[in-house]
């Protein structure tokens, strides 16, 4: 139950780092999206990911999409 949980808040945040990589590839966005997309950036800097902002979010969007997959999977079995 509890790693279900921790799998779903990561699915979470890792889709708010997707949103905010997608941001990034256009400059008239709020800016609420545009803090999104500054924070996504300082992460990526900071894990030396050395890939364009539109392919970092397809990153993001696979392992949120693995991490709903597995929280899933695990729900029915704990």
């Amino acid at each position: 139950m509890l790693l279900t949980l921790l799998l779903t808040l990561a699915a979470l945040v890792l889709a708010a780092l997707a949103l905010g990589s997608l941001a990034s590839l256009n400059a008239a966005v709020p800016p609420l999206l545009g803090a999104m997309s500054a924070a996504e950036g300082l992460l990526a800097g900071r894990l030396h990911v050395p890939l364009d902002a539109f392919w970092r979010a397809l990153g993001w969007a696979g392992l949120c999409c693995v991490t709903v997959w597995l929280a899933a999977y695990l729900k029915p079995r704990a």
